[in-house]
C-alpha cells in the first residue's frame, strides 16, 4: 500500500509467543523478534557480530493461528511485514516510542534448519443431502427415508443367518438334498393327489391339500 514502510529480515523467536484475542474476536499471536547483524572485521580478518536488534512482532486471524500452533522460541524464521512506529506513555510518565511489525508472512529460515509443512485444507461446503443429514443429526431426528445402517445393507437379515448355517427353512423345517441348496427336488410328490380329488369332487367337496 502506499505510504507503509515494509520490513523484512531473517532473525529468531527472542521470546515465547503469546496467543491473543482482539476486542472484536480476531484472533491474535505477539512475540519478540531479534536478528544480529554480521560483518567481516579487516584488521582482525574475521567475521564479528554487531549489537543485536529487536522487534515486537504482532499476527493476525489466520496466520497467528498457524504460528501459534508451531513457531517456538528459538526458531530461526524469515519475517515480512509492515513497520508501524506508536507513541506511548510508559509509567513514570515519559512519552517514548515503540517499534512494531504487522506481520504479512512467517517462516522457518531453511539455510538453518528443516522443517515439515502441513497445509490447512479449507472445510468443503456440504451437498443438500448432507446438510439435511446434519440437521436432522443436530435435532435428534432419525436417518432420512431411503437411508439404510451399514450393518443391515451388508449383512443377512435378523435369523437367515441362522437359517443359512443349519439347513432350516420357515418355521424351523429342516431342509435336506437339494432343497437345503435352494433348488427344487425333482423327486418331489405332487401337491395334489389326483386319485382323491376326483373322490372329494364326486362328493361336493374341496380337494384335500397333502402335506410334504
Amino acid at each position: 500500500m502506499i505510504n507503509d514502510s515494509y520490513f523484512s529480515v531473517s532473525g529468531y523467536i527472542a521470546t515465547q509467543p503469546v496467543s491473543g484475542m482482539t476486542a472484536g474476536g480476531v484472533p491474535t499471536l505477539s512475540m519478540r523478534v531479534g536478528w544480529t547483524p554480521r560483518r567481516y572485521d579487516r584488521v582482525l580478518a574475521e567475521w564479528t557480530d554487531e549489537p543485536s536488534s529487536f522487534v515486537s512482532v504482532r499476527c493476525y486471524r489466520k496466520l497467528a493461528d498457524n504460528g501459534a500452533a508451531c513457531l517456538r522460541k528459538g526458531d530461526p524464521i524469515v519475517l515480512k511485514g509492515t513497520l508501524r512506529v506508536r507513541e506511548f506513555t510508559d509509567a513514570a510518565g515519559a512519552k517514548r516510542n515503540a517499534v512494531d511489525v504487522v506481520a504479512d508472512f512467517i517462516g522457518h529460515d531453511m539455510t538453518r534448519g528443516i522443517s515439515s509443512f502441513n497445509k490447512t485444507l479449507a472445510r468443503q461446503a456440504q451437498t443438500a443431502l448432507e446438510a439435511l443429514r446434519a440437521g436432522r443429526a443436530e435435532a435428534g431426528g432419525g436417518p432420512l427415508p431411503g437411508d439404510r445402517d451399514d450393518a443391515a445393507a451388508s449383512g443377512p437379515v435378523d435369523g437367515q443367518d441362522d437359517q443359512l448355517a443349519t439347513g432350516s427353512g420357515p418355521g424351523g423345517r429342516e431342509l435336506s438334498g437339494p432343497a437345503a441348496d435352494g433348488l427344487e427336488d425333482p423327486d418331489d410328490e405332487e401337491a395334489f393327489d389326483d386319485d382323491e380329488a376326483a373322490e372329494l369332487l364326486a362328493d361336493g367337496s374341496e380337494p384335500a391339500v397333502l402335506s410334504g
